[in-house]
């Protein structure tokens, strides 16, 4: 594990994390309008179909929830906050980007999609880990913009 933040990356660095978050909000962004869509997707067993922005989000939620925790994408102080919906979500953000690059043999090697929100924790957890992510990037691009104002 690299002991860093995102104050040690370079600028080119900087701008791909930044890219990568802000695929990851529009994923979310088109989660959110297909979720607030009032279909009833229990007994389809295409119920993923409409939520692939879903799998789009987490794995890029997971592209940067590896590069938090393996190569100091992150403060200790930022990722401290986060460690615990990071480690408990990472199995599952890891199974929906190899959804996004693997054609499954079957549906039934993955969780529906509708299965997992049910549960209460996993949305939660996932918009708690994307918030962290884009205020780090955030502060940082605040930072180098107020730092190259100084003469």
């Amino acid at each position: 594990m690299v002991d860093g933040s995102l104050k040690a990356a370079s600028l080119d660095r900087l701008v791909c994390l930044q890219r990568h978050w802000m695929w990851a909000d529009e994923a979310m962004s088109r989660f959110d309008r297909e979720l607030a869509k009032d279909v009833d997707y229990d007994d389809d067993p295409m119920s993923d179909r409409p939520f692939g922005a879903y799998y789009h989000w987490c794995a890029l939620l997971c592209a940067l929830g590896e590069a938090a925790l393996d190569h100091g994408l992150l403060s200790p102080s930022e990722l401290e906050p986060i460690r615990t919906d990071l480690e408990a979500s990472l199995p599952g953000l890891r199974a929906s980007r190899q959804l996004l690059v693997v054609i499954p043999a079957s549906l039934e090697e993955h969780p529906r999609v509708v299965d997992l929100l049910r549960d209460g924790e996993t949305l939660p957890r996932l918009r708690r880990l994307h918030q962290a992510f884009g205020e780090s990037l955030r502060k940082e691009h605040v930072s180098r913009d107020i730092d190259s104002l100084d003469p």
